[in-house]
């Protein structure tokens, strides 16, 4: 990394994170209720640790057939230690230091959608229990990415295990368009660029620092400046919840900036329901609405391909179109080649099948297609159903089998290989260099 020795903006952050990180897995009570059961079954439902892939003498219990198509279909040619995640989350509640804030809805039992949403991903994360909640979240995925994957499975000379590298989001907080002033009472969650720039300062064989920046906030573009001093090239919003217009011509400079400090954005493109405890307006997830930054020459990953809800076709008389198609509509246009990409980003998530499969299936695309987990939804047994990829006719039975065994240990390992399986009807697949460094994303250094 390129990283800034003088910048202000890591001057008043002095949180630790390696001194603060948690050895091993949160204690998880043996006596909970039916209820709690449940939430955890749809929530989580591991039956291993991730150390567990290897057990004391260096012997990987992962059955024969899921060795095997983890040797010859997963990674027979991606090795692991290339494979680089652009979706990783932050996220905490700032008890042990980390700055980071969640909406008090998530904790409030007169929102109970929303605690019922926390609840799930608490058990998806293993994390417990709330004096500790930075430090468990944070810990759990360091030793996902750890014991991502026994090296001996691809390579009989190698021990214990490797891994890739994973981009950290931090998440900027709702500012208020007119005046430009924050406003925590409608930012569902904030965890701050410092957190992601620390992370990977203290853990770079692990970890990419990337950036979020709302452009309402006064200082926007400085802040810009002094995150490209760092290193960072990537810039996350999620104009749902955070309250952008990304089509408002105001943020043209915003843009213009982007361009000029070489960045790329990370936006979530169509609905989404995770984060509105705050401020939450699912138009703004428009596909369309990206045009503004990529006439401005900025390129952008469209978080989950939009593949999520529907949308006002602002090109013919506002009428309701899925997301995805709007998505695909930018993406046909030539002007955009080269500008707009996607991520896989909980593709294989059950509501999002069928997109996945229309995805697959267009090798049009294949090429501006980036690897992206949207850790901890993996994590989340409700969202990862391998019986519906079988449905869909997307893998086979064995590998059913074998992805629903790697669930019980490392969702991390799950998600790489349920997308590296999964086939079209014409046996299409997704490309071994969109889980890797995209060249026409990020440009070697």
């Amino acid at each position: 990394l390129n990283m800034a020795t003088n910048s202000s903006l890591m001057k008043n952050y002095n949180f630790r994170i390696r001194e603060n990180c948690l050895s091993g897995p949160p204690s998880l009570t043996s006596n909970c209720s039916w209820v709690e059961y449940i939430v955890f079954k749809l929530g989580g439902n591991f039956s291993y640790e991730p150390e567990d892939l290897l057990d004391n003498e260096g012997v990987c219990p992962l059955s024969p057939g899921t060795q095997q198509i983890l040797r010859e279909k997963v990674f027979h040619d991606l090795d692991p230690r290339d494979i680089v995640d652009y979706h990783c989350h932050l996220m905490g509640n700032g008890v042990t230091g980390s700055q980071c804030q969640i909406h008090g809805n998530y904790e409030s039992l007169w929102h109970p959608i929303q605690v019922s949403k926390a609840i799930m991903f608490s058990y998806a994360t293993q994390t417990i229990q709330r004096k500790n909640g930075d430090m468990e979240y944070l810990s759990r995925f360091i030793r996902l990415i750890k014991h991502f994957v026994p090296a001996g499975i691809i390579n009989p000379s190698m021990t214990g295990f490797i891994h890739g590298r994973y981009n950290m989001l931090p998440f900027d907080a709702f500012y208020d368009p007119i005046t430009g002033e924050q406003d925590m009472n409608l930012s569902s969650l904030y965890v701050p660029n410092e957190y992601s720039i620390q992370l990977a300062t203290e853990f770079p064989e692990l970890f990419n620092p990337v950036g979020s920046v709302n452009p309402h906030r006064h200082d926007a573009l400085d802040i810009l400046e002094q995150l490209s001093q760092h290193g960072v090239n990537i810039v996350l919003w999620l104009p749902n919840s955070m309250g952008m217009d990304p089509s408002d011509e105001k943020l043209i400079p915003f843009y213009n900036k982007i361009k000029e400090l070489n960045m790329v954005m990370l936006i979530h493109g169509g609905n989404d329901q995770a984060l509105n405890a705050g401020f939450h307006d699912n138009s703004l997830g428009n596909p369309l609405l990206l045009r503004r930054a990529l006439d401005c020459g900025v390129k952008i990953i469209t978080a989950h391909c939009a593949t999520d809800g529907y949308a006002a076709d602002i090109d013919n008389d506002n009428r309701s179109v899925p997301c995805f198609e709007l998505w695909l509509r930018l993406m046909k246009e030539e002007k955009y080649r080269g500008l707009l990409f996607g991520d896989l980003s909980q593709l294989n998530a059950v509501h999002r099948v069928p997109y996945l499969k229309k995805i697959l299936e267009d090798p049009d695309l294949h090429d501006r297609l980036l690897y992206g987990s949207d850790y901890p939804a993996p994590g989340m047994s409700l969202l990862s159903q391998t019986s519906r990829l079988k449905r869909f006719g997307l893998i086979t039975s064995e590998e059913k089998v074998c992805l629903d065994e790697l669930f019980k240990y490392n969702p991390l390992l799950f998600d790489v290989a349920s997308k590296r399986l999964v086939r079209g009807s014409g046996g299409e697949k997704f490309p071994v260099h969109a889980f890797k460094k995209h060249p026409l994303v990020l440009p070697a250094k």
